[in-house]
């Protein structure tokens, strides 16, 4: 499928994943791009991850130089590389990375949220900045008009929101708690709420408002003369709609197991998506 080592690939989007889908709905002369900017989405995510604090920071380091490295012309990663090869217009664009390594700081700090409007400004950085630059790269050589540029960045948002409540245990295990405080306090939870083996009622009224507010988000724009080409983002929020009902199915549980949609909802819902774009 790609320059980029299989690996990477299979750490990125693997077969039957929902990038995978958005992948396979990206036209062919775009797809290696956009594969490239997921690989890197996922090398910033891992490095915030990292059990030492002090790799995760030199990680992260790297990639804030490395980014400059792509903006200037001389990267070294594969994904890096192969954007500076094929990627059309302005390299400037690429700045927009430093979004995600600010999210990934916030990450690596276990940083909380007093409300929701700071859990959005998060989720645009570590969502939104991510499908920012597949739409530039979509509509290239291009510039992306600024209604567009918003909506992908929206849609991104929602894409995050909807991990947030997928992932929720074991982001609480790992340290990380998304949930709003304040929205804690109106329920009277703790965080030994969000790590409990069963889901508490109280925790799933908090879950409803937090799904709710991404599928506000996960809403497709308006047609423009620039959307046709992001049917590769509407495809992923697509799947992440299917995901977020699903997981109302399934009464929130998010705690037993992780919640992902079968192995035919996924085509289907994509396939459609795609028509729809």
């Amino acid at each position: 499928m790609s320059a980029i080592d299989n690996e990477l690939v299979n750490r990125t989007a693997p077969p039957g994943s929902m990038r995978y889908f958005s992948l396979l709905y990206s036209p062919e002369e775009r797809r290696e791009v956009v594969l490239a900017l997921y690989v890197i989405d996922a090398e910033i995510r891992e490095s915030a991850k990292s059990a030492s604090h002090d790799v995760a920071h030199t990680r992260l380091t790297w990639w804030r130089a490395e980014t400059d490295r792509l903006i200037n012309g001389n990267p070294q990663h594969p994904a890096t590389r192969l954007l500076h090869e094929r990627a059309s217009g302005d390299r400037a664009v690429f700045a927009k990375l430093h979004e995600m390594l600010a999210a990934a700081d916030m990450d690596l700090a276990r940083m909380t949220f007093t409300n929701q409007q700071e859990l959005r400004a998060y989720c645009s950085r570590s969502g939104g900045a991510i499908q920012e630059l597949i739409a530039s790269q979509l509509v290239a050589p291009g510039a992306l008009d600024e209604a567009v540029r918003a909506a992908a960045n929206k849609l991104g948002v929602g894409i995050r929101m909807t991990e947030v409540v997928r992932d929720l245990r074991q982001d609480a295990y790992d340290g990380n708690v998304y949930l709003p405080l304040d929205l804690l306090d109106k329920h009277e939870l703790k965080t030994e709420h969000l790590r409990a083996r069963e889901v508490d009622s109280k925790l799933k009224d908090a879950l409803r408002v937090v799904r709710e507010t991404a599928i506000a988000e996960l809403a497709l724009p308006s047609r423009g003369s620039q959307t046709e080409h992001l049917r590769p983002v509407f495809v992923l929020a697509a799947l992440h709609r299917k995901l977020l009902d699903r997981i109302a199915a399934r009464n929130y549980d998010v705690a037993t197991e992780r919640i992902e949609l079968g192995p035919l909802q996924k085509p289907w819902t994509a396939w459609l998506a795609a028509r729809k774009a």
